[in-house]
C-alpha cells in the first residue's frame, strides 16, 4: 500500500511539473539600422566627412526635407546612424574630398523594419563630363594650346591673375588640335571657366557659371578674340 501511495505522489508531481509554464517576453522590432560609408576611387574610406540625414515631409502645398541628425565619418569612412524608423531618407555629404576636390553627394536610402542597411558610395561617382571647345572669334576656327582653368565659383575672382587662379583651381589643361578639352567634374557644383594664353599667361575670357549633372555630358563653346 505504501509503495502505491508513493507512486501516486510521484505521478501527481510529474503532472504538476508538466503543466508549469514559463512566461517569455517577446519584443518585435519596429525599426531598422543604417550605416553609410564613403570611399575614394580605390575603395579607401574617407574620414571626417559630414553626413546629414534628412526626412522628407510632403504637404498639400509643398515638399521639404527636415534635418534629423548629422554624423562625421570615422577613420574607415563610416557613419553609423543606428536605429531608425522604416522610411526613405535623404543623405547629404557636402564635405567629401578626393584629390583635394570637393564633391556633393546626395542620395535616398531606404531603411526597412528589422534589417541593417549598409550603404557604400564612391564619392567620384557623383560627377559628369564638361567638354569645352574654344574657337576664334575672328574666323571661327578651333584654337589649340589655349589654357583652361576650372575654378569653383565661390573661389573665383575676375580681377585675379592667371597664377592666382591656377592656385585655387580644381582642374587645368590645354585644348587639343580640335580646340577641345574635357574634364570630369563634380556634379551639381558651380564652376568658373577661365581661358588664358599659355605663353604670356594673359587672360582671354571667362564664364563664371557652369555645372553638370551626375553622369551627364555638357558640351560648351567659348570664343576668344586674338589680335
Amino acid at each position: 500500500m505504501k509503495s502505491k501511495l508513493t507512486l501516486l505522489i510521484l505521478l501527481v508531481a510529474v503532472f504538476i511539473s508538466c503543466k508549469k509554464t514559463t512566461n517569455v517576453d517577446v519584443t518585435l522590432s519596429t525599426s531598422g539600422k543604417l550605416t553609410y560609408r564613403l570611399t575614394d576611387d580605390a575603395g579607401k574610406g574617407l574620414a571626417n566627412v559630414k553626413v546629414s540625414l534628412f526626412d522628407r515631409t510632403d504637404t498639400y502645398y509643398s515638399n521639404y526635407n527636415i534635418l534629423l541628425e548629422t554624423r562625421l565619418t570615422d577613420p574607415n569612412g563610416l557613419a553609423d546612424f543606428g536605429d531608425l524608423n522604416p522610411n526613405n531618407y535623404l543623405l547629404v555629404a557636402d564635405s567629401a574630398k578626393v584629390n583635394n576636390v570637393a564633391y556633393l553627394v546626395q542620395e535616398y536610402v531606404q531603411v526597412r523594419t528589422g534589417a541593417v542597411k549598409a550603404k557604400e558610395t564612391k564619392v567620384t561617382d557623383y560627377s559628369g563630363t564638361f567638354a569645352l571647345t574654344v574657337r576664334s572669334y575672328n574666323n571661327n576656327q578651333p584654337l589649340k594650346n589655349i589654357g583652361v582653368i576650372m575654378i569653383p565659383s565661390n573661389k573665383f575672382n575676375y580681377a585675379s591673375t592667371t597664377a592666382t587662379n591656377l592656385k585655387v583651381a580644381d582642374y587645368s589643361g590645354v585644348t587639343n588640335d580640335a580646340g577641345l578639352i574635357t574634364f570630369k567634374i563634380p556634379s551639381a557644383k558651380q564652376y568658373s571657366v577661365y581661358l588664358y594664353n599659355t605663353v604670356t599667361n594673359a587672360s582671354y575670357n571667362y564664364n563664371n557659371s557652369v555645372s553638370v549633372q551626375k553622369d551627364a555630358t555638357v558640351n560648351y563653346l567659348m570664343t576668344i578674340y586674338q589680335q
